[in-house]
């Protein structure tokens, strides 16, 4: 999948921004393959804590805003984005100033 200048690699689960591997944890990886595999259309908070946290662990809905944060933050000079969708989630998209060139 690529996304600006984001790569990602379904079969690997590698992240890369302009050919360098993107170092991010289990649970940021567990973020963004979840909205990659929904390019474009809105995943709710909880399908991604679903997909991030199993049933034994102690955490909070709130707690992908976190990883959702910290994505956002590595993807920066990217082009890609994780657009807040009202409502219903966060969307990941190619960023609207890269859209714009």
């Amino acid at each position: 999948v690529h996304v600006g200048q984001l790569e990602f690699d379904t079969t690997t689960r590698l992240a890369m921004v302009g050919g360098k591997a993107l170092s991010l944890t289990p649970r940021e990886l567990a973020v963004l393959e979840a909205l990659v595999s929904r390019l474009g259309k809105p995943v709710s908070r909880n399908a991604l804590f679903e997909k991030v946290f199993s049933f034994d662990d102690e955490a909070r809905v709130e707690a992908i805003e976190i990883y959702v944060h910290r994505l956002r933050k590595k993807l920066e000079s990217s082009g890609a984005t994780i657009a807040t969708v009202r409502g219903l989630g966060y969307c990941f998209e190619k960023s609207a100033k890269d859209a714009r060139s």
